[in-house]
């Protein structure tokens, strides 16, 4: 057992450092102003995720912004896995040469508690926190102050085969969030569909597949979907939560459906969604993303809202989150970099970012204008019309604790395991052990 936590605790912590920069080549001290910079003025340092994919969209923000109030914003964007260990290197270094920092949602608690990050109540009135739907507001903040508002927000779709579906002669009822397909139904309709277009397995049709089966982000939508938590209302309490009946109901549906072959075992979440693009899957439950991938030849697909467990209609839970900002507890220029802050959540750059990335909003005006505007009725607008209203209405936000990285590497083994076959109930009584052990440091 210690070996398996120390593993788990090995792997949180190891990784090297890269990033792509927003100063480009060339830049020195005297050519680093923009033309007509004041000398002496504000400039802020950001740094976040998004490596080779948002400096390209960050740019006109902040070019934009120095436009329209003379602060410079330079930022630094670290490819996915490299973010975290260089962010926390500065942070623990407390370095005051980085103002605002990228915050994945379910990490402002722990950033909070170790006090990387500081409230912004004071820059945020309740009025400008409450535009924003409440999933990411309980997302960002911690004990009962407001940390980080959120540059957008995502949400889960149901993807289907509509060839095989057709070829089966099954018809998928017309979208309607208050008309769901049930998880029982999915099942069935899988089993019966590949029965019919893959009887030997030759094919190696796929029945339903979760894009991120091993990650607590997709996966807690389950236990939440049946009235359950995912941890403790002290945010480190686990015993007692995640072995409650409806979480070994939860648990044992995603054992069952990979022990009969509807799901396939020992695939990435990149290797997931391609078993759909491909035309290898009946049913995906995956983000919104998927729909602007690329997709193989020879087939057609549709989507929908996700299931609801049968007799928890009333309970359907998606999952939600995405990347937020934090002002450095270490910055010297606080005020002005929460105004940037401020800019890019509820201003002109949120628009100009959520037009860019195709992100779901998390602003509670542009969700009911995703939900109103006709434009949103066709493909692939629909899509995001679907999107904004799971974040709106039945969107749950990971844990919030200041051990989330800890409770999610537990959790993400635990999934392996119960999806490679372990007994749910065993299972479960291990993570609960791994995590009593890591969240014992926060008590």
């Amino acid at each position: 057992m210690k070996k398996r936590i120390m593993s788990i605790i090995a792997l949180v912590m190891v990784c090297t450092l890269t990033a792509c920069s927003s100063k480009r080549e060339g830049d020195g001290d005297s050519s680093s102003k923009a033309e007509g910079e004041k000398e002496g003025g504000v400039v802020l340092n950001m740094m976040l995720t998004g490596g080779g994919q948002w400096e390209d969209k960050l740019q006109p923000i902040v070019d934009k912004y120095y436009e329209e109030t003379g602060v410079k914003v330079e930022f630094e964007c670290y490819e996915h896995n490299n973010y975290f260990p260089a962010m926390e290197a500065k942070m623990n270094a407390k370095s005051d040469t980085v103002d605002i920092i990228g915050v994945d949602d379910p990490m402002t608690a722990a950033y909070a508690a170790k006090g990387y990050i500081v409230p912004l109540n004071d820059y945020f009135s309740e009025e400008e926190i409450n535009e924003f739907v409440p999933a990411s507001v309980n997302s960002g903040s911690w004990d009962g102050k407001f940390y980080s508002p959120p540059m957008n927000t995502s949400s889960q779709i149901l993807y289907y085969n509509k060839t095989f579906l057709e070829e089966a002669g099954i018809a998928i009822p017309e979208m309607d969030p208050n008309n769901r397909l049930t998880w029982e139904e999915l099942v069935k309709t899988a089993e019966s569909v590949v029965g019919k277009v893959d009887p030997d397995g030759a094919k190696g049709i796929n029945g339903i597949v979760f894009e991120q089966a091993n990650e607590g982000y997709q996966m807690l939508a389950l236990p939440n979907s049946l009235g359950e938590k995912a941890i403790g209302d002290d945010g480190l309490s686990v015993d007692g939560i995640i072995n409650t009946e409806g979480w070994i109901k939860a648990m044992t549906f995603v054992h069952d459906l990979y022990e009969s072959g509807l799901a396939p075992r020992g695939l990435t979440s990149t290797e997931n969604q391609s078993t759909f693009t491909s035309g290898k899957t009946i049913f995906l439950i995956g983000g919104s993303w998927v729909a602007n991938s690329e997709f193989a030849d020879g087939f057609e697909w549709g989507y929908t809202y996700c299931p609801a467990f049968e007799g928890y209609e009333d309970k359907v839970a998606t999952p939600t989150g995405s990347w937020h900002f934090g002002v450095s507890a270490y910055s010297k220029q606080t005020e002005a970099a929460a105004e940037f802050i401020k800019y890019m959540s509820l201003g002109e750059g949120n628009d100009m970012w959520l037009e860019a990335n195709g992100d779901v909003p998390a602003r509670t005006a542009a969700v009911d204008q995703v939900i109103s505007d006709p434009k949103y009725e066709e493909f692939p607008k629909s899509v995001q019309r679907i999107a904004a209203y799971e974040a709106a209405n039945t969107a749950v936000a990971r844990p919030i604790t200041p051990a989330y990285s800890e409770y999610n590497s537990v959790l993400n083994a635990t999934l392996v395991d119960i999806e490679n076959g372990a007994d749910p109930v065993e299972a479960l009584g291990s993570c609960i052990e791994q995590a009593n052990y890591l969240m014992e440091a926060y008590k």
